[in-house]
């Protein structure tokens, strides 16, 4: 069985967004998050063996998305899923084909 989700479960639309820092005007720096990409994800929430596996590669860890690869999303990023925000903790390419990226995130409060 293949690890690759097929087509129908990439049923989440997520965006990914980035960080930018703009002036306040009074001398200081504000950081607020604009979309940078949208795509097409299958995202999970991590149970049982797949959350102590995770835990191996970043604490805190409660997600896993995966989406079609691409090349310009990074780790200071994070993701949006309806009301949620998933910050990325690590990025990984499915068996290094360059066809999906596995995302571990810890949700926002």
């Amino acid at each position: 069985m293949s690890k690759f989700p097929s087509i129908g479960e990439l049923r989440h639309r997520i965006f990914f967004q980035e960080a930018v820092t703009t002036d306040d005007g009074y001398g200081g720096k504000v950081k607020t998050w604009m979309n940078f990409a949208e795509a097409w994800a299958q995202v999970e929430p991590l149970t049982g063996r797949e959350f102590f596996y995770a835990h191996q590669i970043q604490a805190e860890v409660t997600h896993r998305v995966t989406t079609r690869f691409r090349r310009d999303i990074k780790e200071d990023m994070r993701i949006s899923v309806g009301e949620r925000i998933l910050e990325i903790e690590s990025i990984i390419d499915l068996d290094e084909a360059h066809q999906f990226l596995e995302f571990y995130c810890k949700e926002s409060k």
